[in-house]
């Protein structure tokens, strides 16, 4: 076999390779793009490059450094970013375990209108992740998500109004806003209304 065989040979070979782990000459190029996007201090092209990481798709498996991506990101104000960086400071992955920056992420997202990080921030007041716990706080803002026609918050106000939590018992309200969502086709919602029944047949009971 000549040089120039043996050359063309060992190209192809390292070619099937890279393309075999997923390293072909598009993805290289869309990897450097993403990264040359990144030191420019694009926002969404750290999350696209640390959800990679994450997953470890076209690179190493890094939690870690996907963490430090998300975090950059959900420093410069990406919703999405907050969001990511808050549920990895909960579950302690990638990173410690910090249930202040959960908090602080989750709050950040919610107050840019980010669906996720408002229900997230409820549970965080609910359960005292973070912060004290406030179930009148919580019960506040899954109201104002539920008339905002979140089916899932409509869920959690049922479910506030059912329990008696952070407001008055109410089964009347708590069937108004379980409704609402099982109109809207949330599962949850059809299971707490059969749930509720009892509840409204005493609650009936006790007012004639």
């Amino acid at each position: 076999m000549d040089s120039q065989t043996l050359l063309i040979t060992a190209v192809c070979f390292i070619g099937g390779l890279l393309a075999a782990r997923g390293f072909t000459g598009l993805k290289r190029r869309r990897l450097q793009t993403l990264e040359a996007k990144v030191r420019q201090g694009d926002a969404a092209s750290m999350v696209a490059l640390g959800r990679k990481y994450y997953e470890g798709k076209g690179v190493p498996q890094n939690k870690e450094t996907a963490f430090a991506y998300f975090k950059q990101a959900a420093k410069a104000g990406l919703a999405e970013a907050q969001v990511l960086t808050a549920a990895m400071c909960r579950g302690g992955d990638g990173c410690p375990q910090n249930d202040r920056e959960t908090f602080h992420w989750y709050q950040a997202a919610a107050q840019q209108g980010n669906y996720e990080g408002k229900i997230n921030l409820i549970m965080c007041h609910l359960k005292g992740i973070g912060t004290k716990a406030d179930p009148q706080k919580a019960f506040s803002l899954a109201l104002e998500a539920a008339e905002a026609g979140s089916p899932f918050a409509q869920v959690m106000t049922g479910d506030f109004y059912a329990n008696g939590t952070g407001t008055q018992q109410d089964p009347q309200k708590a069937r108004h806003y379980y409704l609402l969502a099982a109109v809207k086709g949330e599962p949850q919602a059809k299971k707490r209304l059969v749930k509720l029944e009892p509840l409204l047949q005493h609650h009936d009971a006790m007012i004639q």
